[in-house]
């Protein structure tokens, strides 16, 4: 016998946890979603009917999305696609499914789609945070094994069974859960200082996608392909992360130059460094010092950033500098601490630098959408 009970996933009546976590979520993202619905004076039932076409849209897509990663599970009893209580589904699918619900009930009530989105994506996120709950009941979306009895705690850690023995594994469902609520708090100060229509979503893309490029690459179930170590979902958010810098950049047309470029390519140094972190720790430690020589160049950027914006304005803005000057601290000081670990177990301190690169990537979307990024006159919603 297990040496601790397992969790019911079984709530009442055959209902598990996690359908009542997500009829939960949905309920919650209802009353989010049309109180600010109300008060951009949209049609009093655009909340309603989008439900109507994301929900089965969401479920739908869901499923299509894992078991095209997954299909040979699948492959000899297709039937088994349709049973989605024995679970497989990915949430990214269900974002690709909201995006299409988005665009049909948009285009049905006369409504921008970008102003829709907005109103729907910190519901959106909220929503995940509560999900991820249901990941513990599970016991899935759990991380790598912890053998250090000192980290063997919750919230670091979470304890998983294998067969007839318990193993503690990081807890990156509570990390994500933890991510998912401040990027809700944030999306909620950011919906009262967006610049254009669609500020909002692309912010929840951007910083959800950021945590999840990370936390993803702690996990032990992650849905590959290549290989076992290209996480698809972690590629997936890495570049939808910087395709919103991207966005960002080529929104302000107007004004690209040098000070504008240089946080594109911060950007792209960004996700070169998480990567060669990712690889050096799942299988190429000979990757570690070309890992290093990248936050010198993130560190190197930064100050270039700050140079370039100075001599373009005329004066030292310690407004905008001051968060690069931080993180730059940041990878100084991880620059520094990797001295000598070239051939240690670099699992956590990849993880610390990826974090770091993360953070590079976030300011950079943050100069592009405000500080390098005139007012506009738009009458988006």
């Amino acid at each position: 016998m297990l040496s601790r009970p397992m969790i019911d996933r079984i709530a009442v009546f055959g209902i598990s946890w996690y359908a009542i976590l997500i009829v939960a979520s949905i309920l919650i993202g209802l009353a989010l979603c049309t109180s600010e619905a109300r008060r951009l004076n949209l049609p009093h039932d655009i909340i309603i009917d989008f439900l109507l076409y994301a929900i089965p849209l969401g479920i739908i897509c869901a499923r299509l999305y894992y078991v095209a990663f997954r299909f040979n599970i699948y492959a000899e009893d297709p039937l088994s696609i349709l049973d989605i209580r024995s679970g497989g589904l990915a949430i990214y699918g269900g974002v690709i499914g909201g995006l299409i619900a988005s665009r049909i009930v948009a285009r049905k009530h006369d409504v921008p789609m970008l102003t829709l989105l907005d109103v729907v994506a910190p519901a959106l996120v909220l929503g995940q945070a509560i999900g991820r709950w249901g990941n513990y009941i599970n016991m899935e979306a759990y991380g790598l094994r912890i053998n250090e009895e000192a980290l063997q705690f919750f919230p670091f850690a979470v304890e998983i069974p294998v067969g007839q023995v318990w193993y503690w594994h990081m807890a990156t469902f509570f990390y994500e859960f933890c991510w998912d609520i401040l990027v809700f708090a944030l999306l909620l100060v950011i919906r009262g200082h967006k610049r254009r229509g669609g500020d909002v979503f692309c912010w929840y893309l951007l910083l959800y996608c950021a945590g999840r490029t990370v936390i993803e690459g702690l996990r032990n179930d992650s849905l590959t392909f290549i290989s076992e170590f290209v996480r698809i979902s972690q590629v997936l958010s890495a570049i939808a992360a910087l395709c919103v810098v991207i966005y960002f950049f080529v929104r302000i047309r107007d004004r690209i130059s040098a000070v504008t470029v240089a946080p594109l390519i911060s950007a792209v140094l960004c996700i070169i460094t998480t990567f060669l972190g990712e690889f050096e720790r799942g299988a190429y430690s000979t990757l570690f010092t070309f890992s290093q020589l990248s936050l010198a160049l993130l560190i190197a950027s930064q100050i270039a950033i700050i140079v370039l914006w100075t001599l373009d304005s005329g004066r030292f803005d310690l407004h905008t500098a001051l968060p690069l000057i931080l993180c730059g601290l940041c990878i100084a000081g991880l620059l520094l601490g990797g001295i000598g670990r070239a051939n240690a177990d670099n699992t956590y301190y990849v993880s610390l630098r990826q974090c770091a690169a993360m953070i590079q990537l976030i300011l950079c979307g943050w100069l592009l959408c405000y500080p390098f990024c005139p007012m506009t006159n738009e009458s988006e919603r």
